[in-house]
């Protein structure tokens, strides 16, 4: 970002804070005690998950508009790059997990396109998610690091699958300063169950997104405001012999990037 732009950015949050002290007549009692609020988030690392939960659904809203491929959705404040690249040994690829992984085996599979419908082989696939209990590897104990992520590649029909569990609706973490806010603007803190994936492949633009699932509970109550329509899939019993509960597709349309964006990165390579 410029440092014209996060002027003009930061001129206006500052405008729109001094004009809410103005019009609510802010103490300074009410204003000191609003730094140490936000001072013990920062200190007790709560502010990106704060953050996401009340902002990042408004800010993929603002970068879907000149998508054309699949709706993009947050990112969350649990991604961790450089997951394991998983090998499907003549198979279908499946999540790490542990052992007794909490949840009913999956078999998620689909197709990376182009909007033009042209088959994109090489893209490659992001993935991870909560297990039973609503926790993410590496921000939870007792969980293995990579447990629940990985990344797969699409084969040459742009054809994908991979087997995980059906995730399960969850509340988001019970920080004290998140939920206080929650409670604050009558928020109850759930989630509908979701997968996450980025999805990457050679001069498209890359998609994070997450997919949801029909029946979901609390679909329409996403404490995010996240769960878009266009995101959500069917769960089908699986008729399979591979222990698979469920099984589901869902297809990912990625949209090109604007041919001098392509030029420059052949010059940059």
């Amino acid at each position: 970002m410029d440092d014209t732009r996060t002027a003009a950015i930061v001129d206006e949050i500052v405008t729109g804070l001094r004009e809410v002290i103005r019009r609510h007549r802010v103490t300074y009692a009410e204003y000191r005690s609003a730094l140490r609020f936000l001072a013990e988030t920062v200190e007790q690392g709560e502010l990106p998950l704060l953050s996401d939960v009340l902002f990042e659904a408004v800010v993929d809203e603002v970068a879907q508009i000149d998508s054309e491929g699949t709706d993009t959705n947050v990112e969350g404040p649990f991604y961790i790059a450089d997951a394991p690249m998983l090998d499907a040994d003549g198979g279908t690829p499946v999540l790490p997990m542990r052992p007794e992984e909490p949840g009913d085996r999956l078999l998620f599979t689909g197709a990376v396109r182009s909007t033009a419908r042209a088959a994109l082989s090489s893209a490659m696939i992001d993935i991870w998610q909560a297990n039973g209990d609503g926790l993410y590897s590496r921000f939870a104990p007792d969980l293995p690091e990579w447990n629940l992520r990985g990344r797969i590649h699409c084969d040459t029909d742009g054809d994908f699958a991979f087997t995980t569990v059906v995730p399960a609706p969850y509340d988001i973490p019970q920080h004290p300063h998140t939920g206080r806010v929650l409670n604050l603007l009558g928020k109850e803190p759930h989630r509908p169950g979701h997968i996450h994936v980025k999805v990457h492949a050679p001069n498209h633009r890359d998609l994070t997104t997450q997919v949801y699932f029909a029946g979901d509970p609390w679909l329409d109550h996403d404490v995010v405001g996240a769960a878009k329509p266009s995101l959500v899939a069917e769960l089908q019993k699986a008729t399979d012999t591979d222990n698979h509960g469920y099984v589901c597709r869902f297809d990912f349309v990625l949209t090109p990037e604007p041919d001098d964006h392509q030029s420059r990165n052949v010059a940059v390579t």
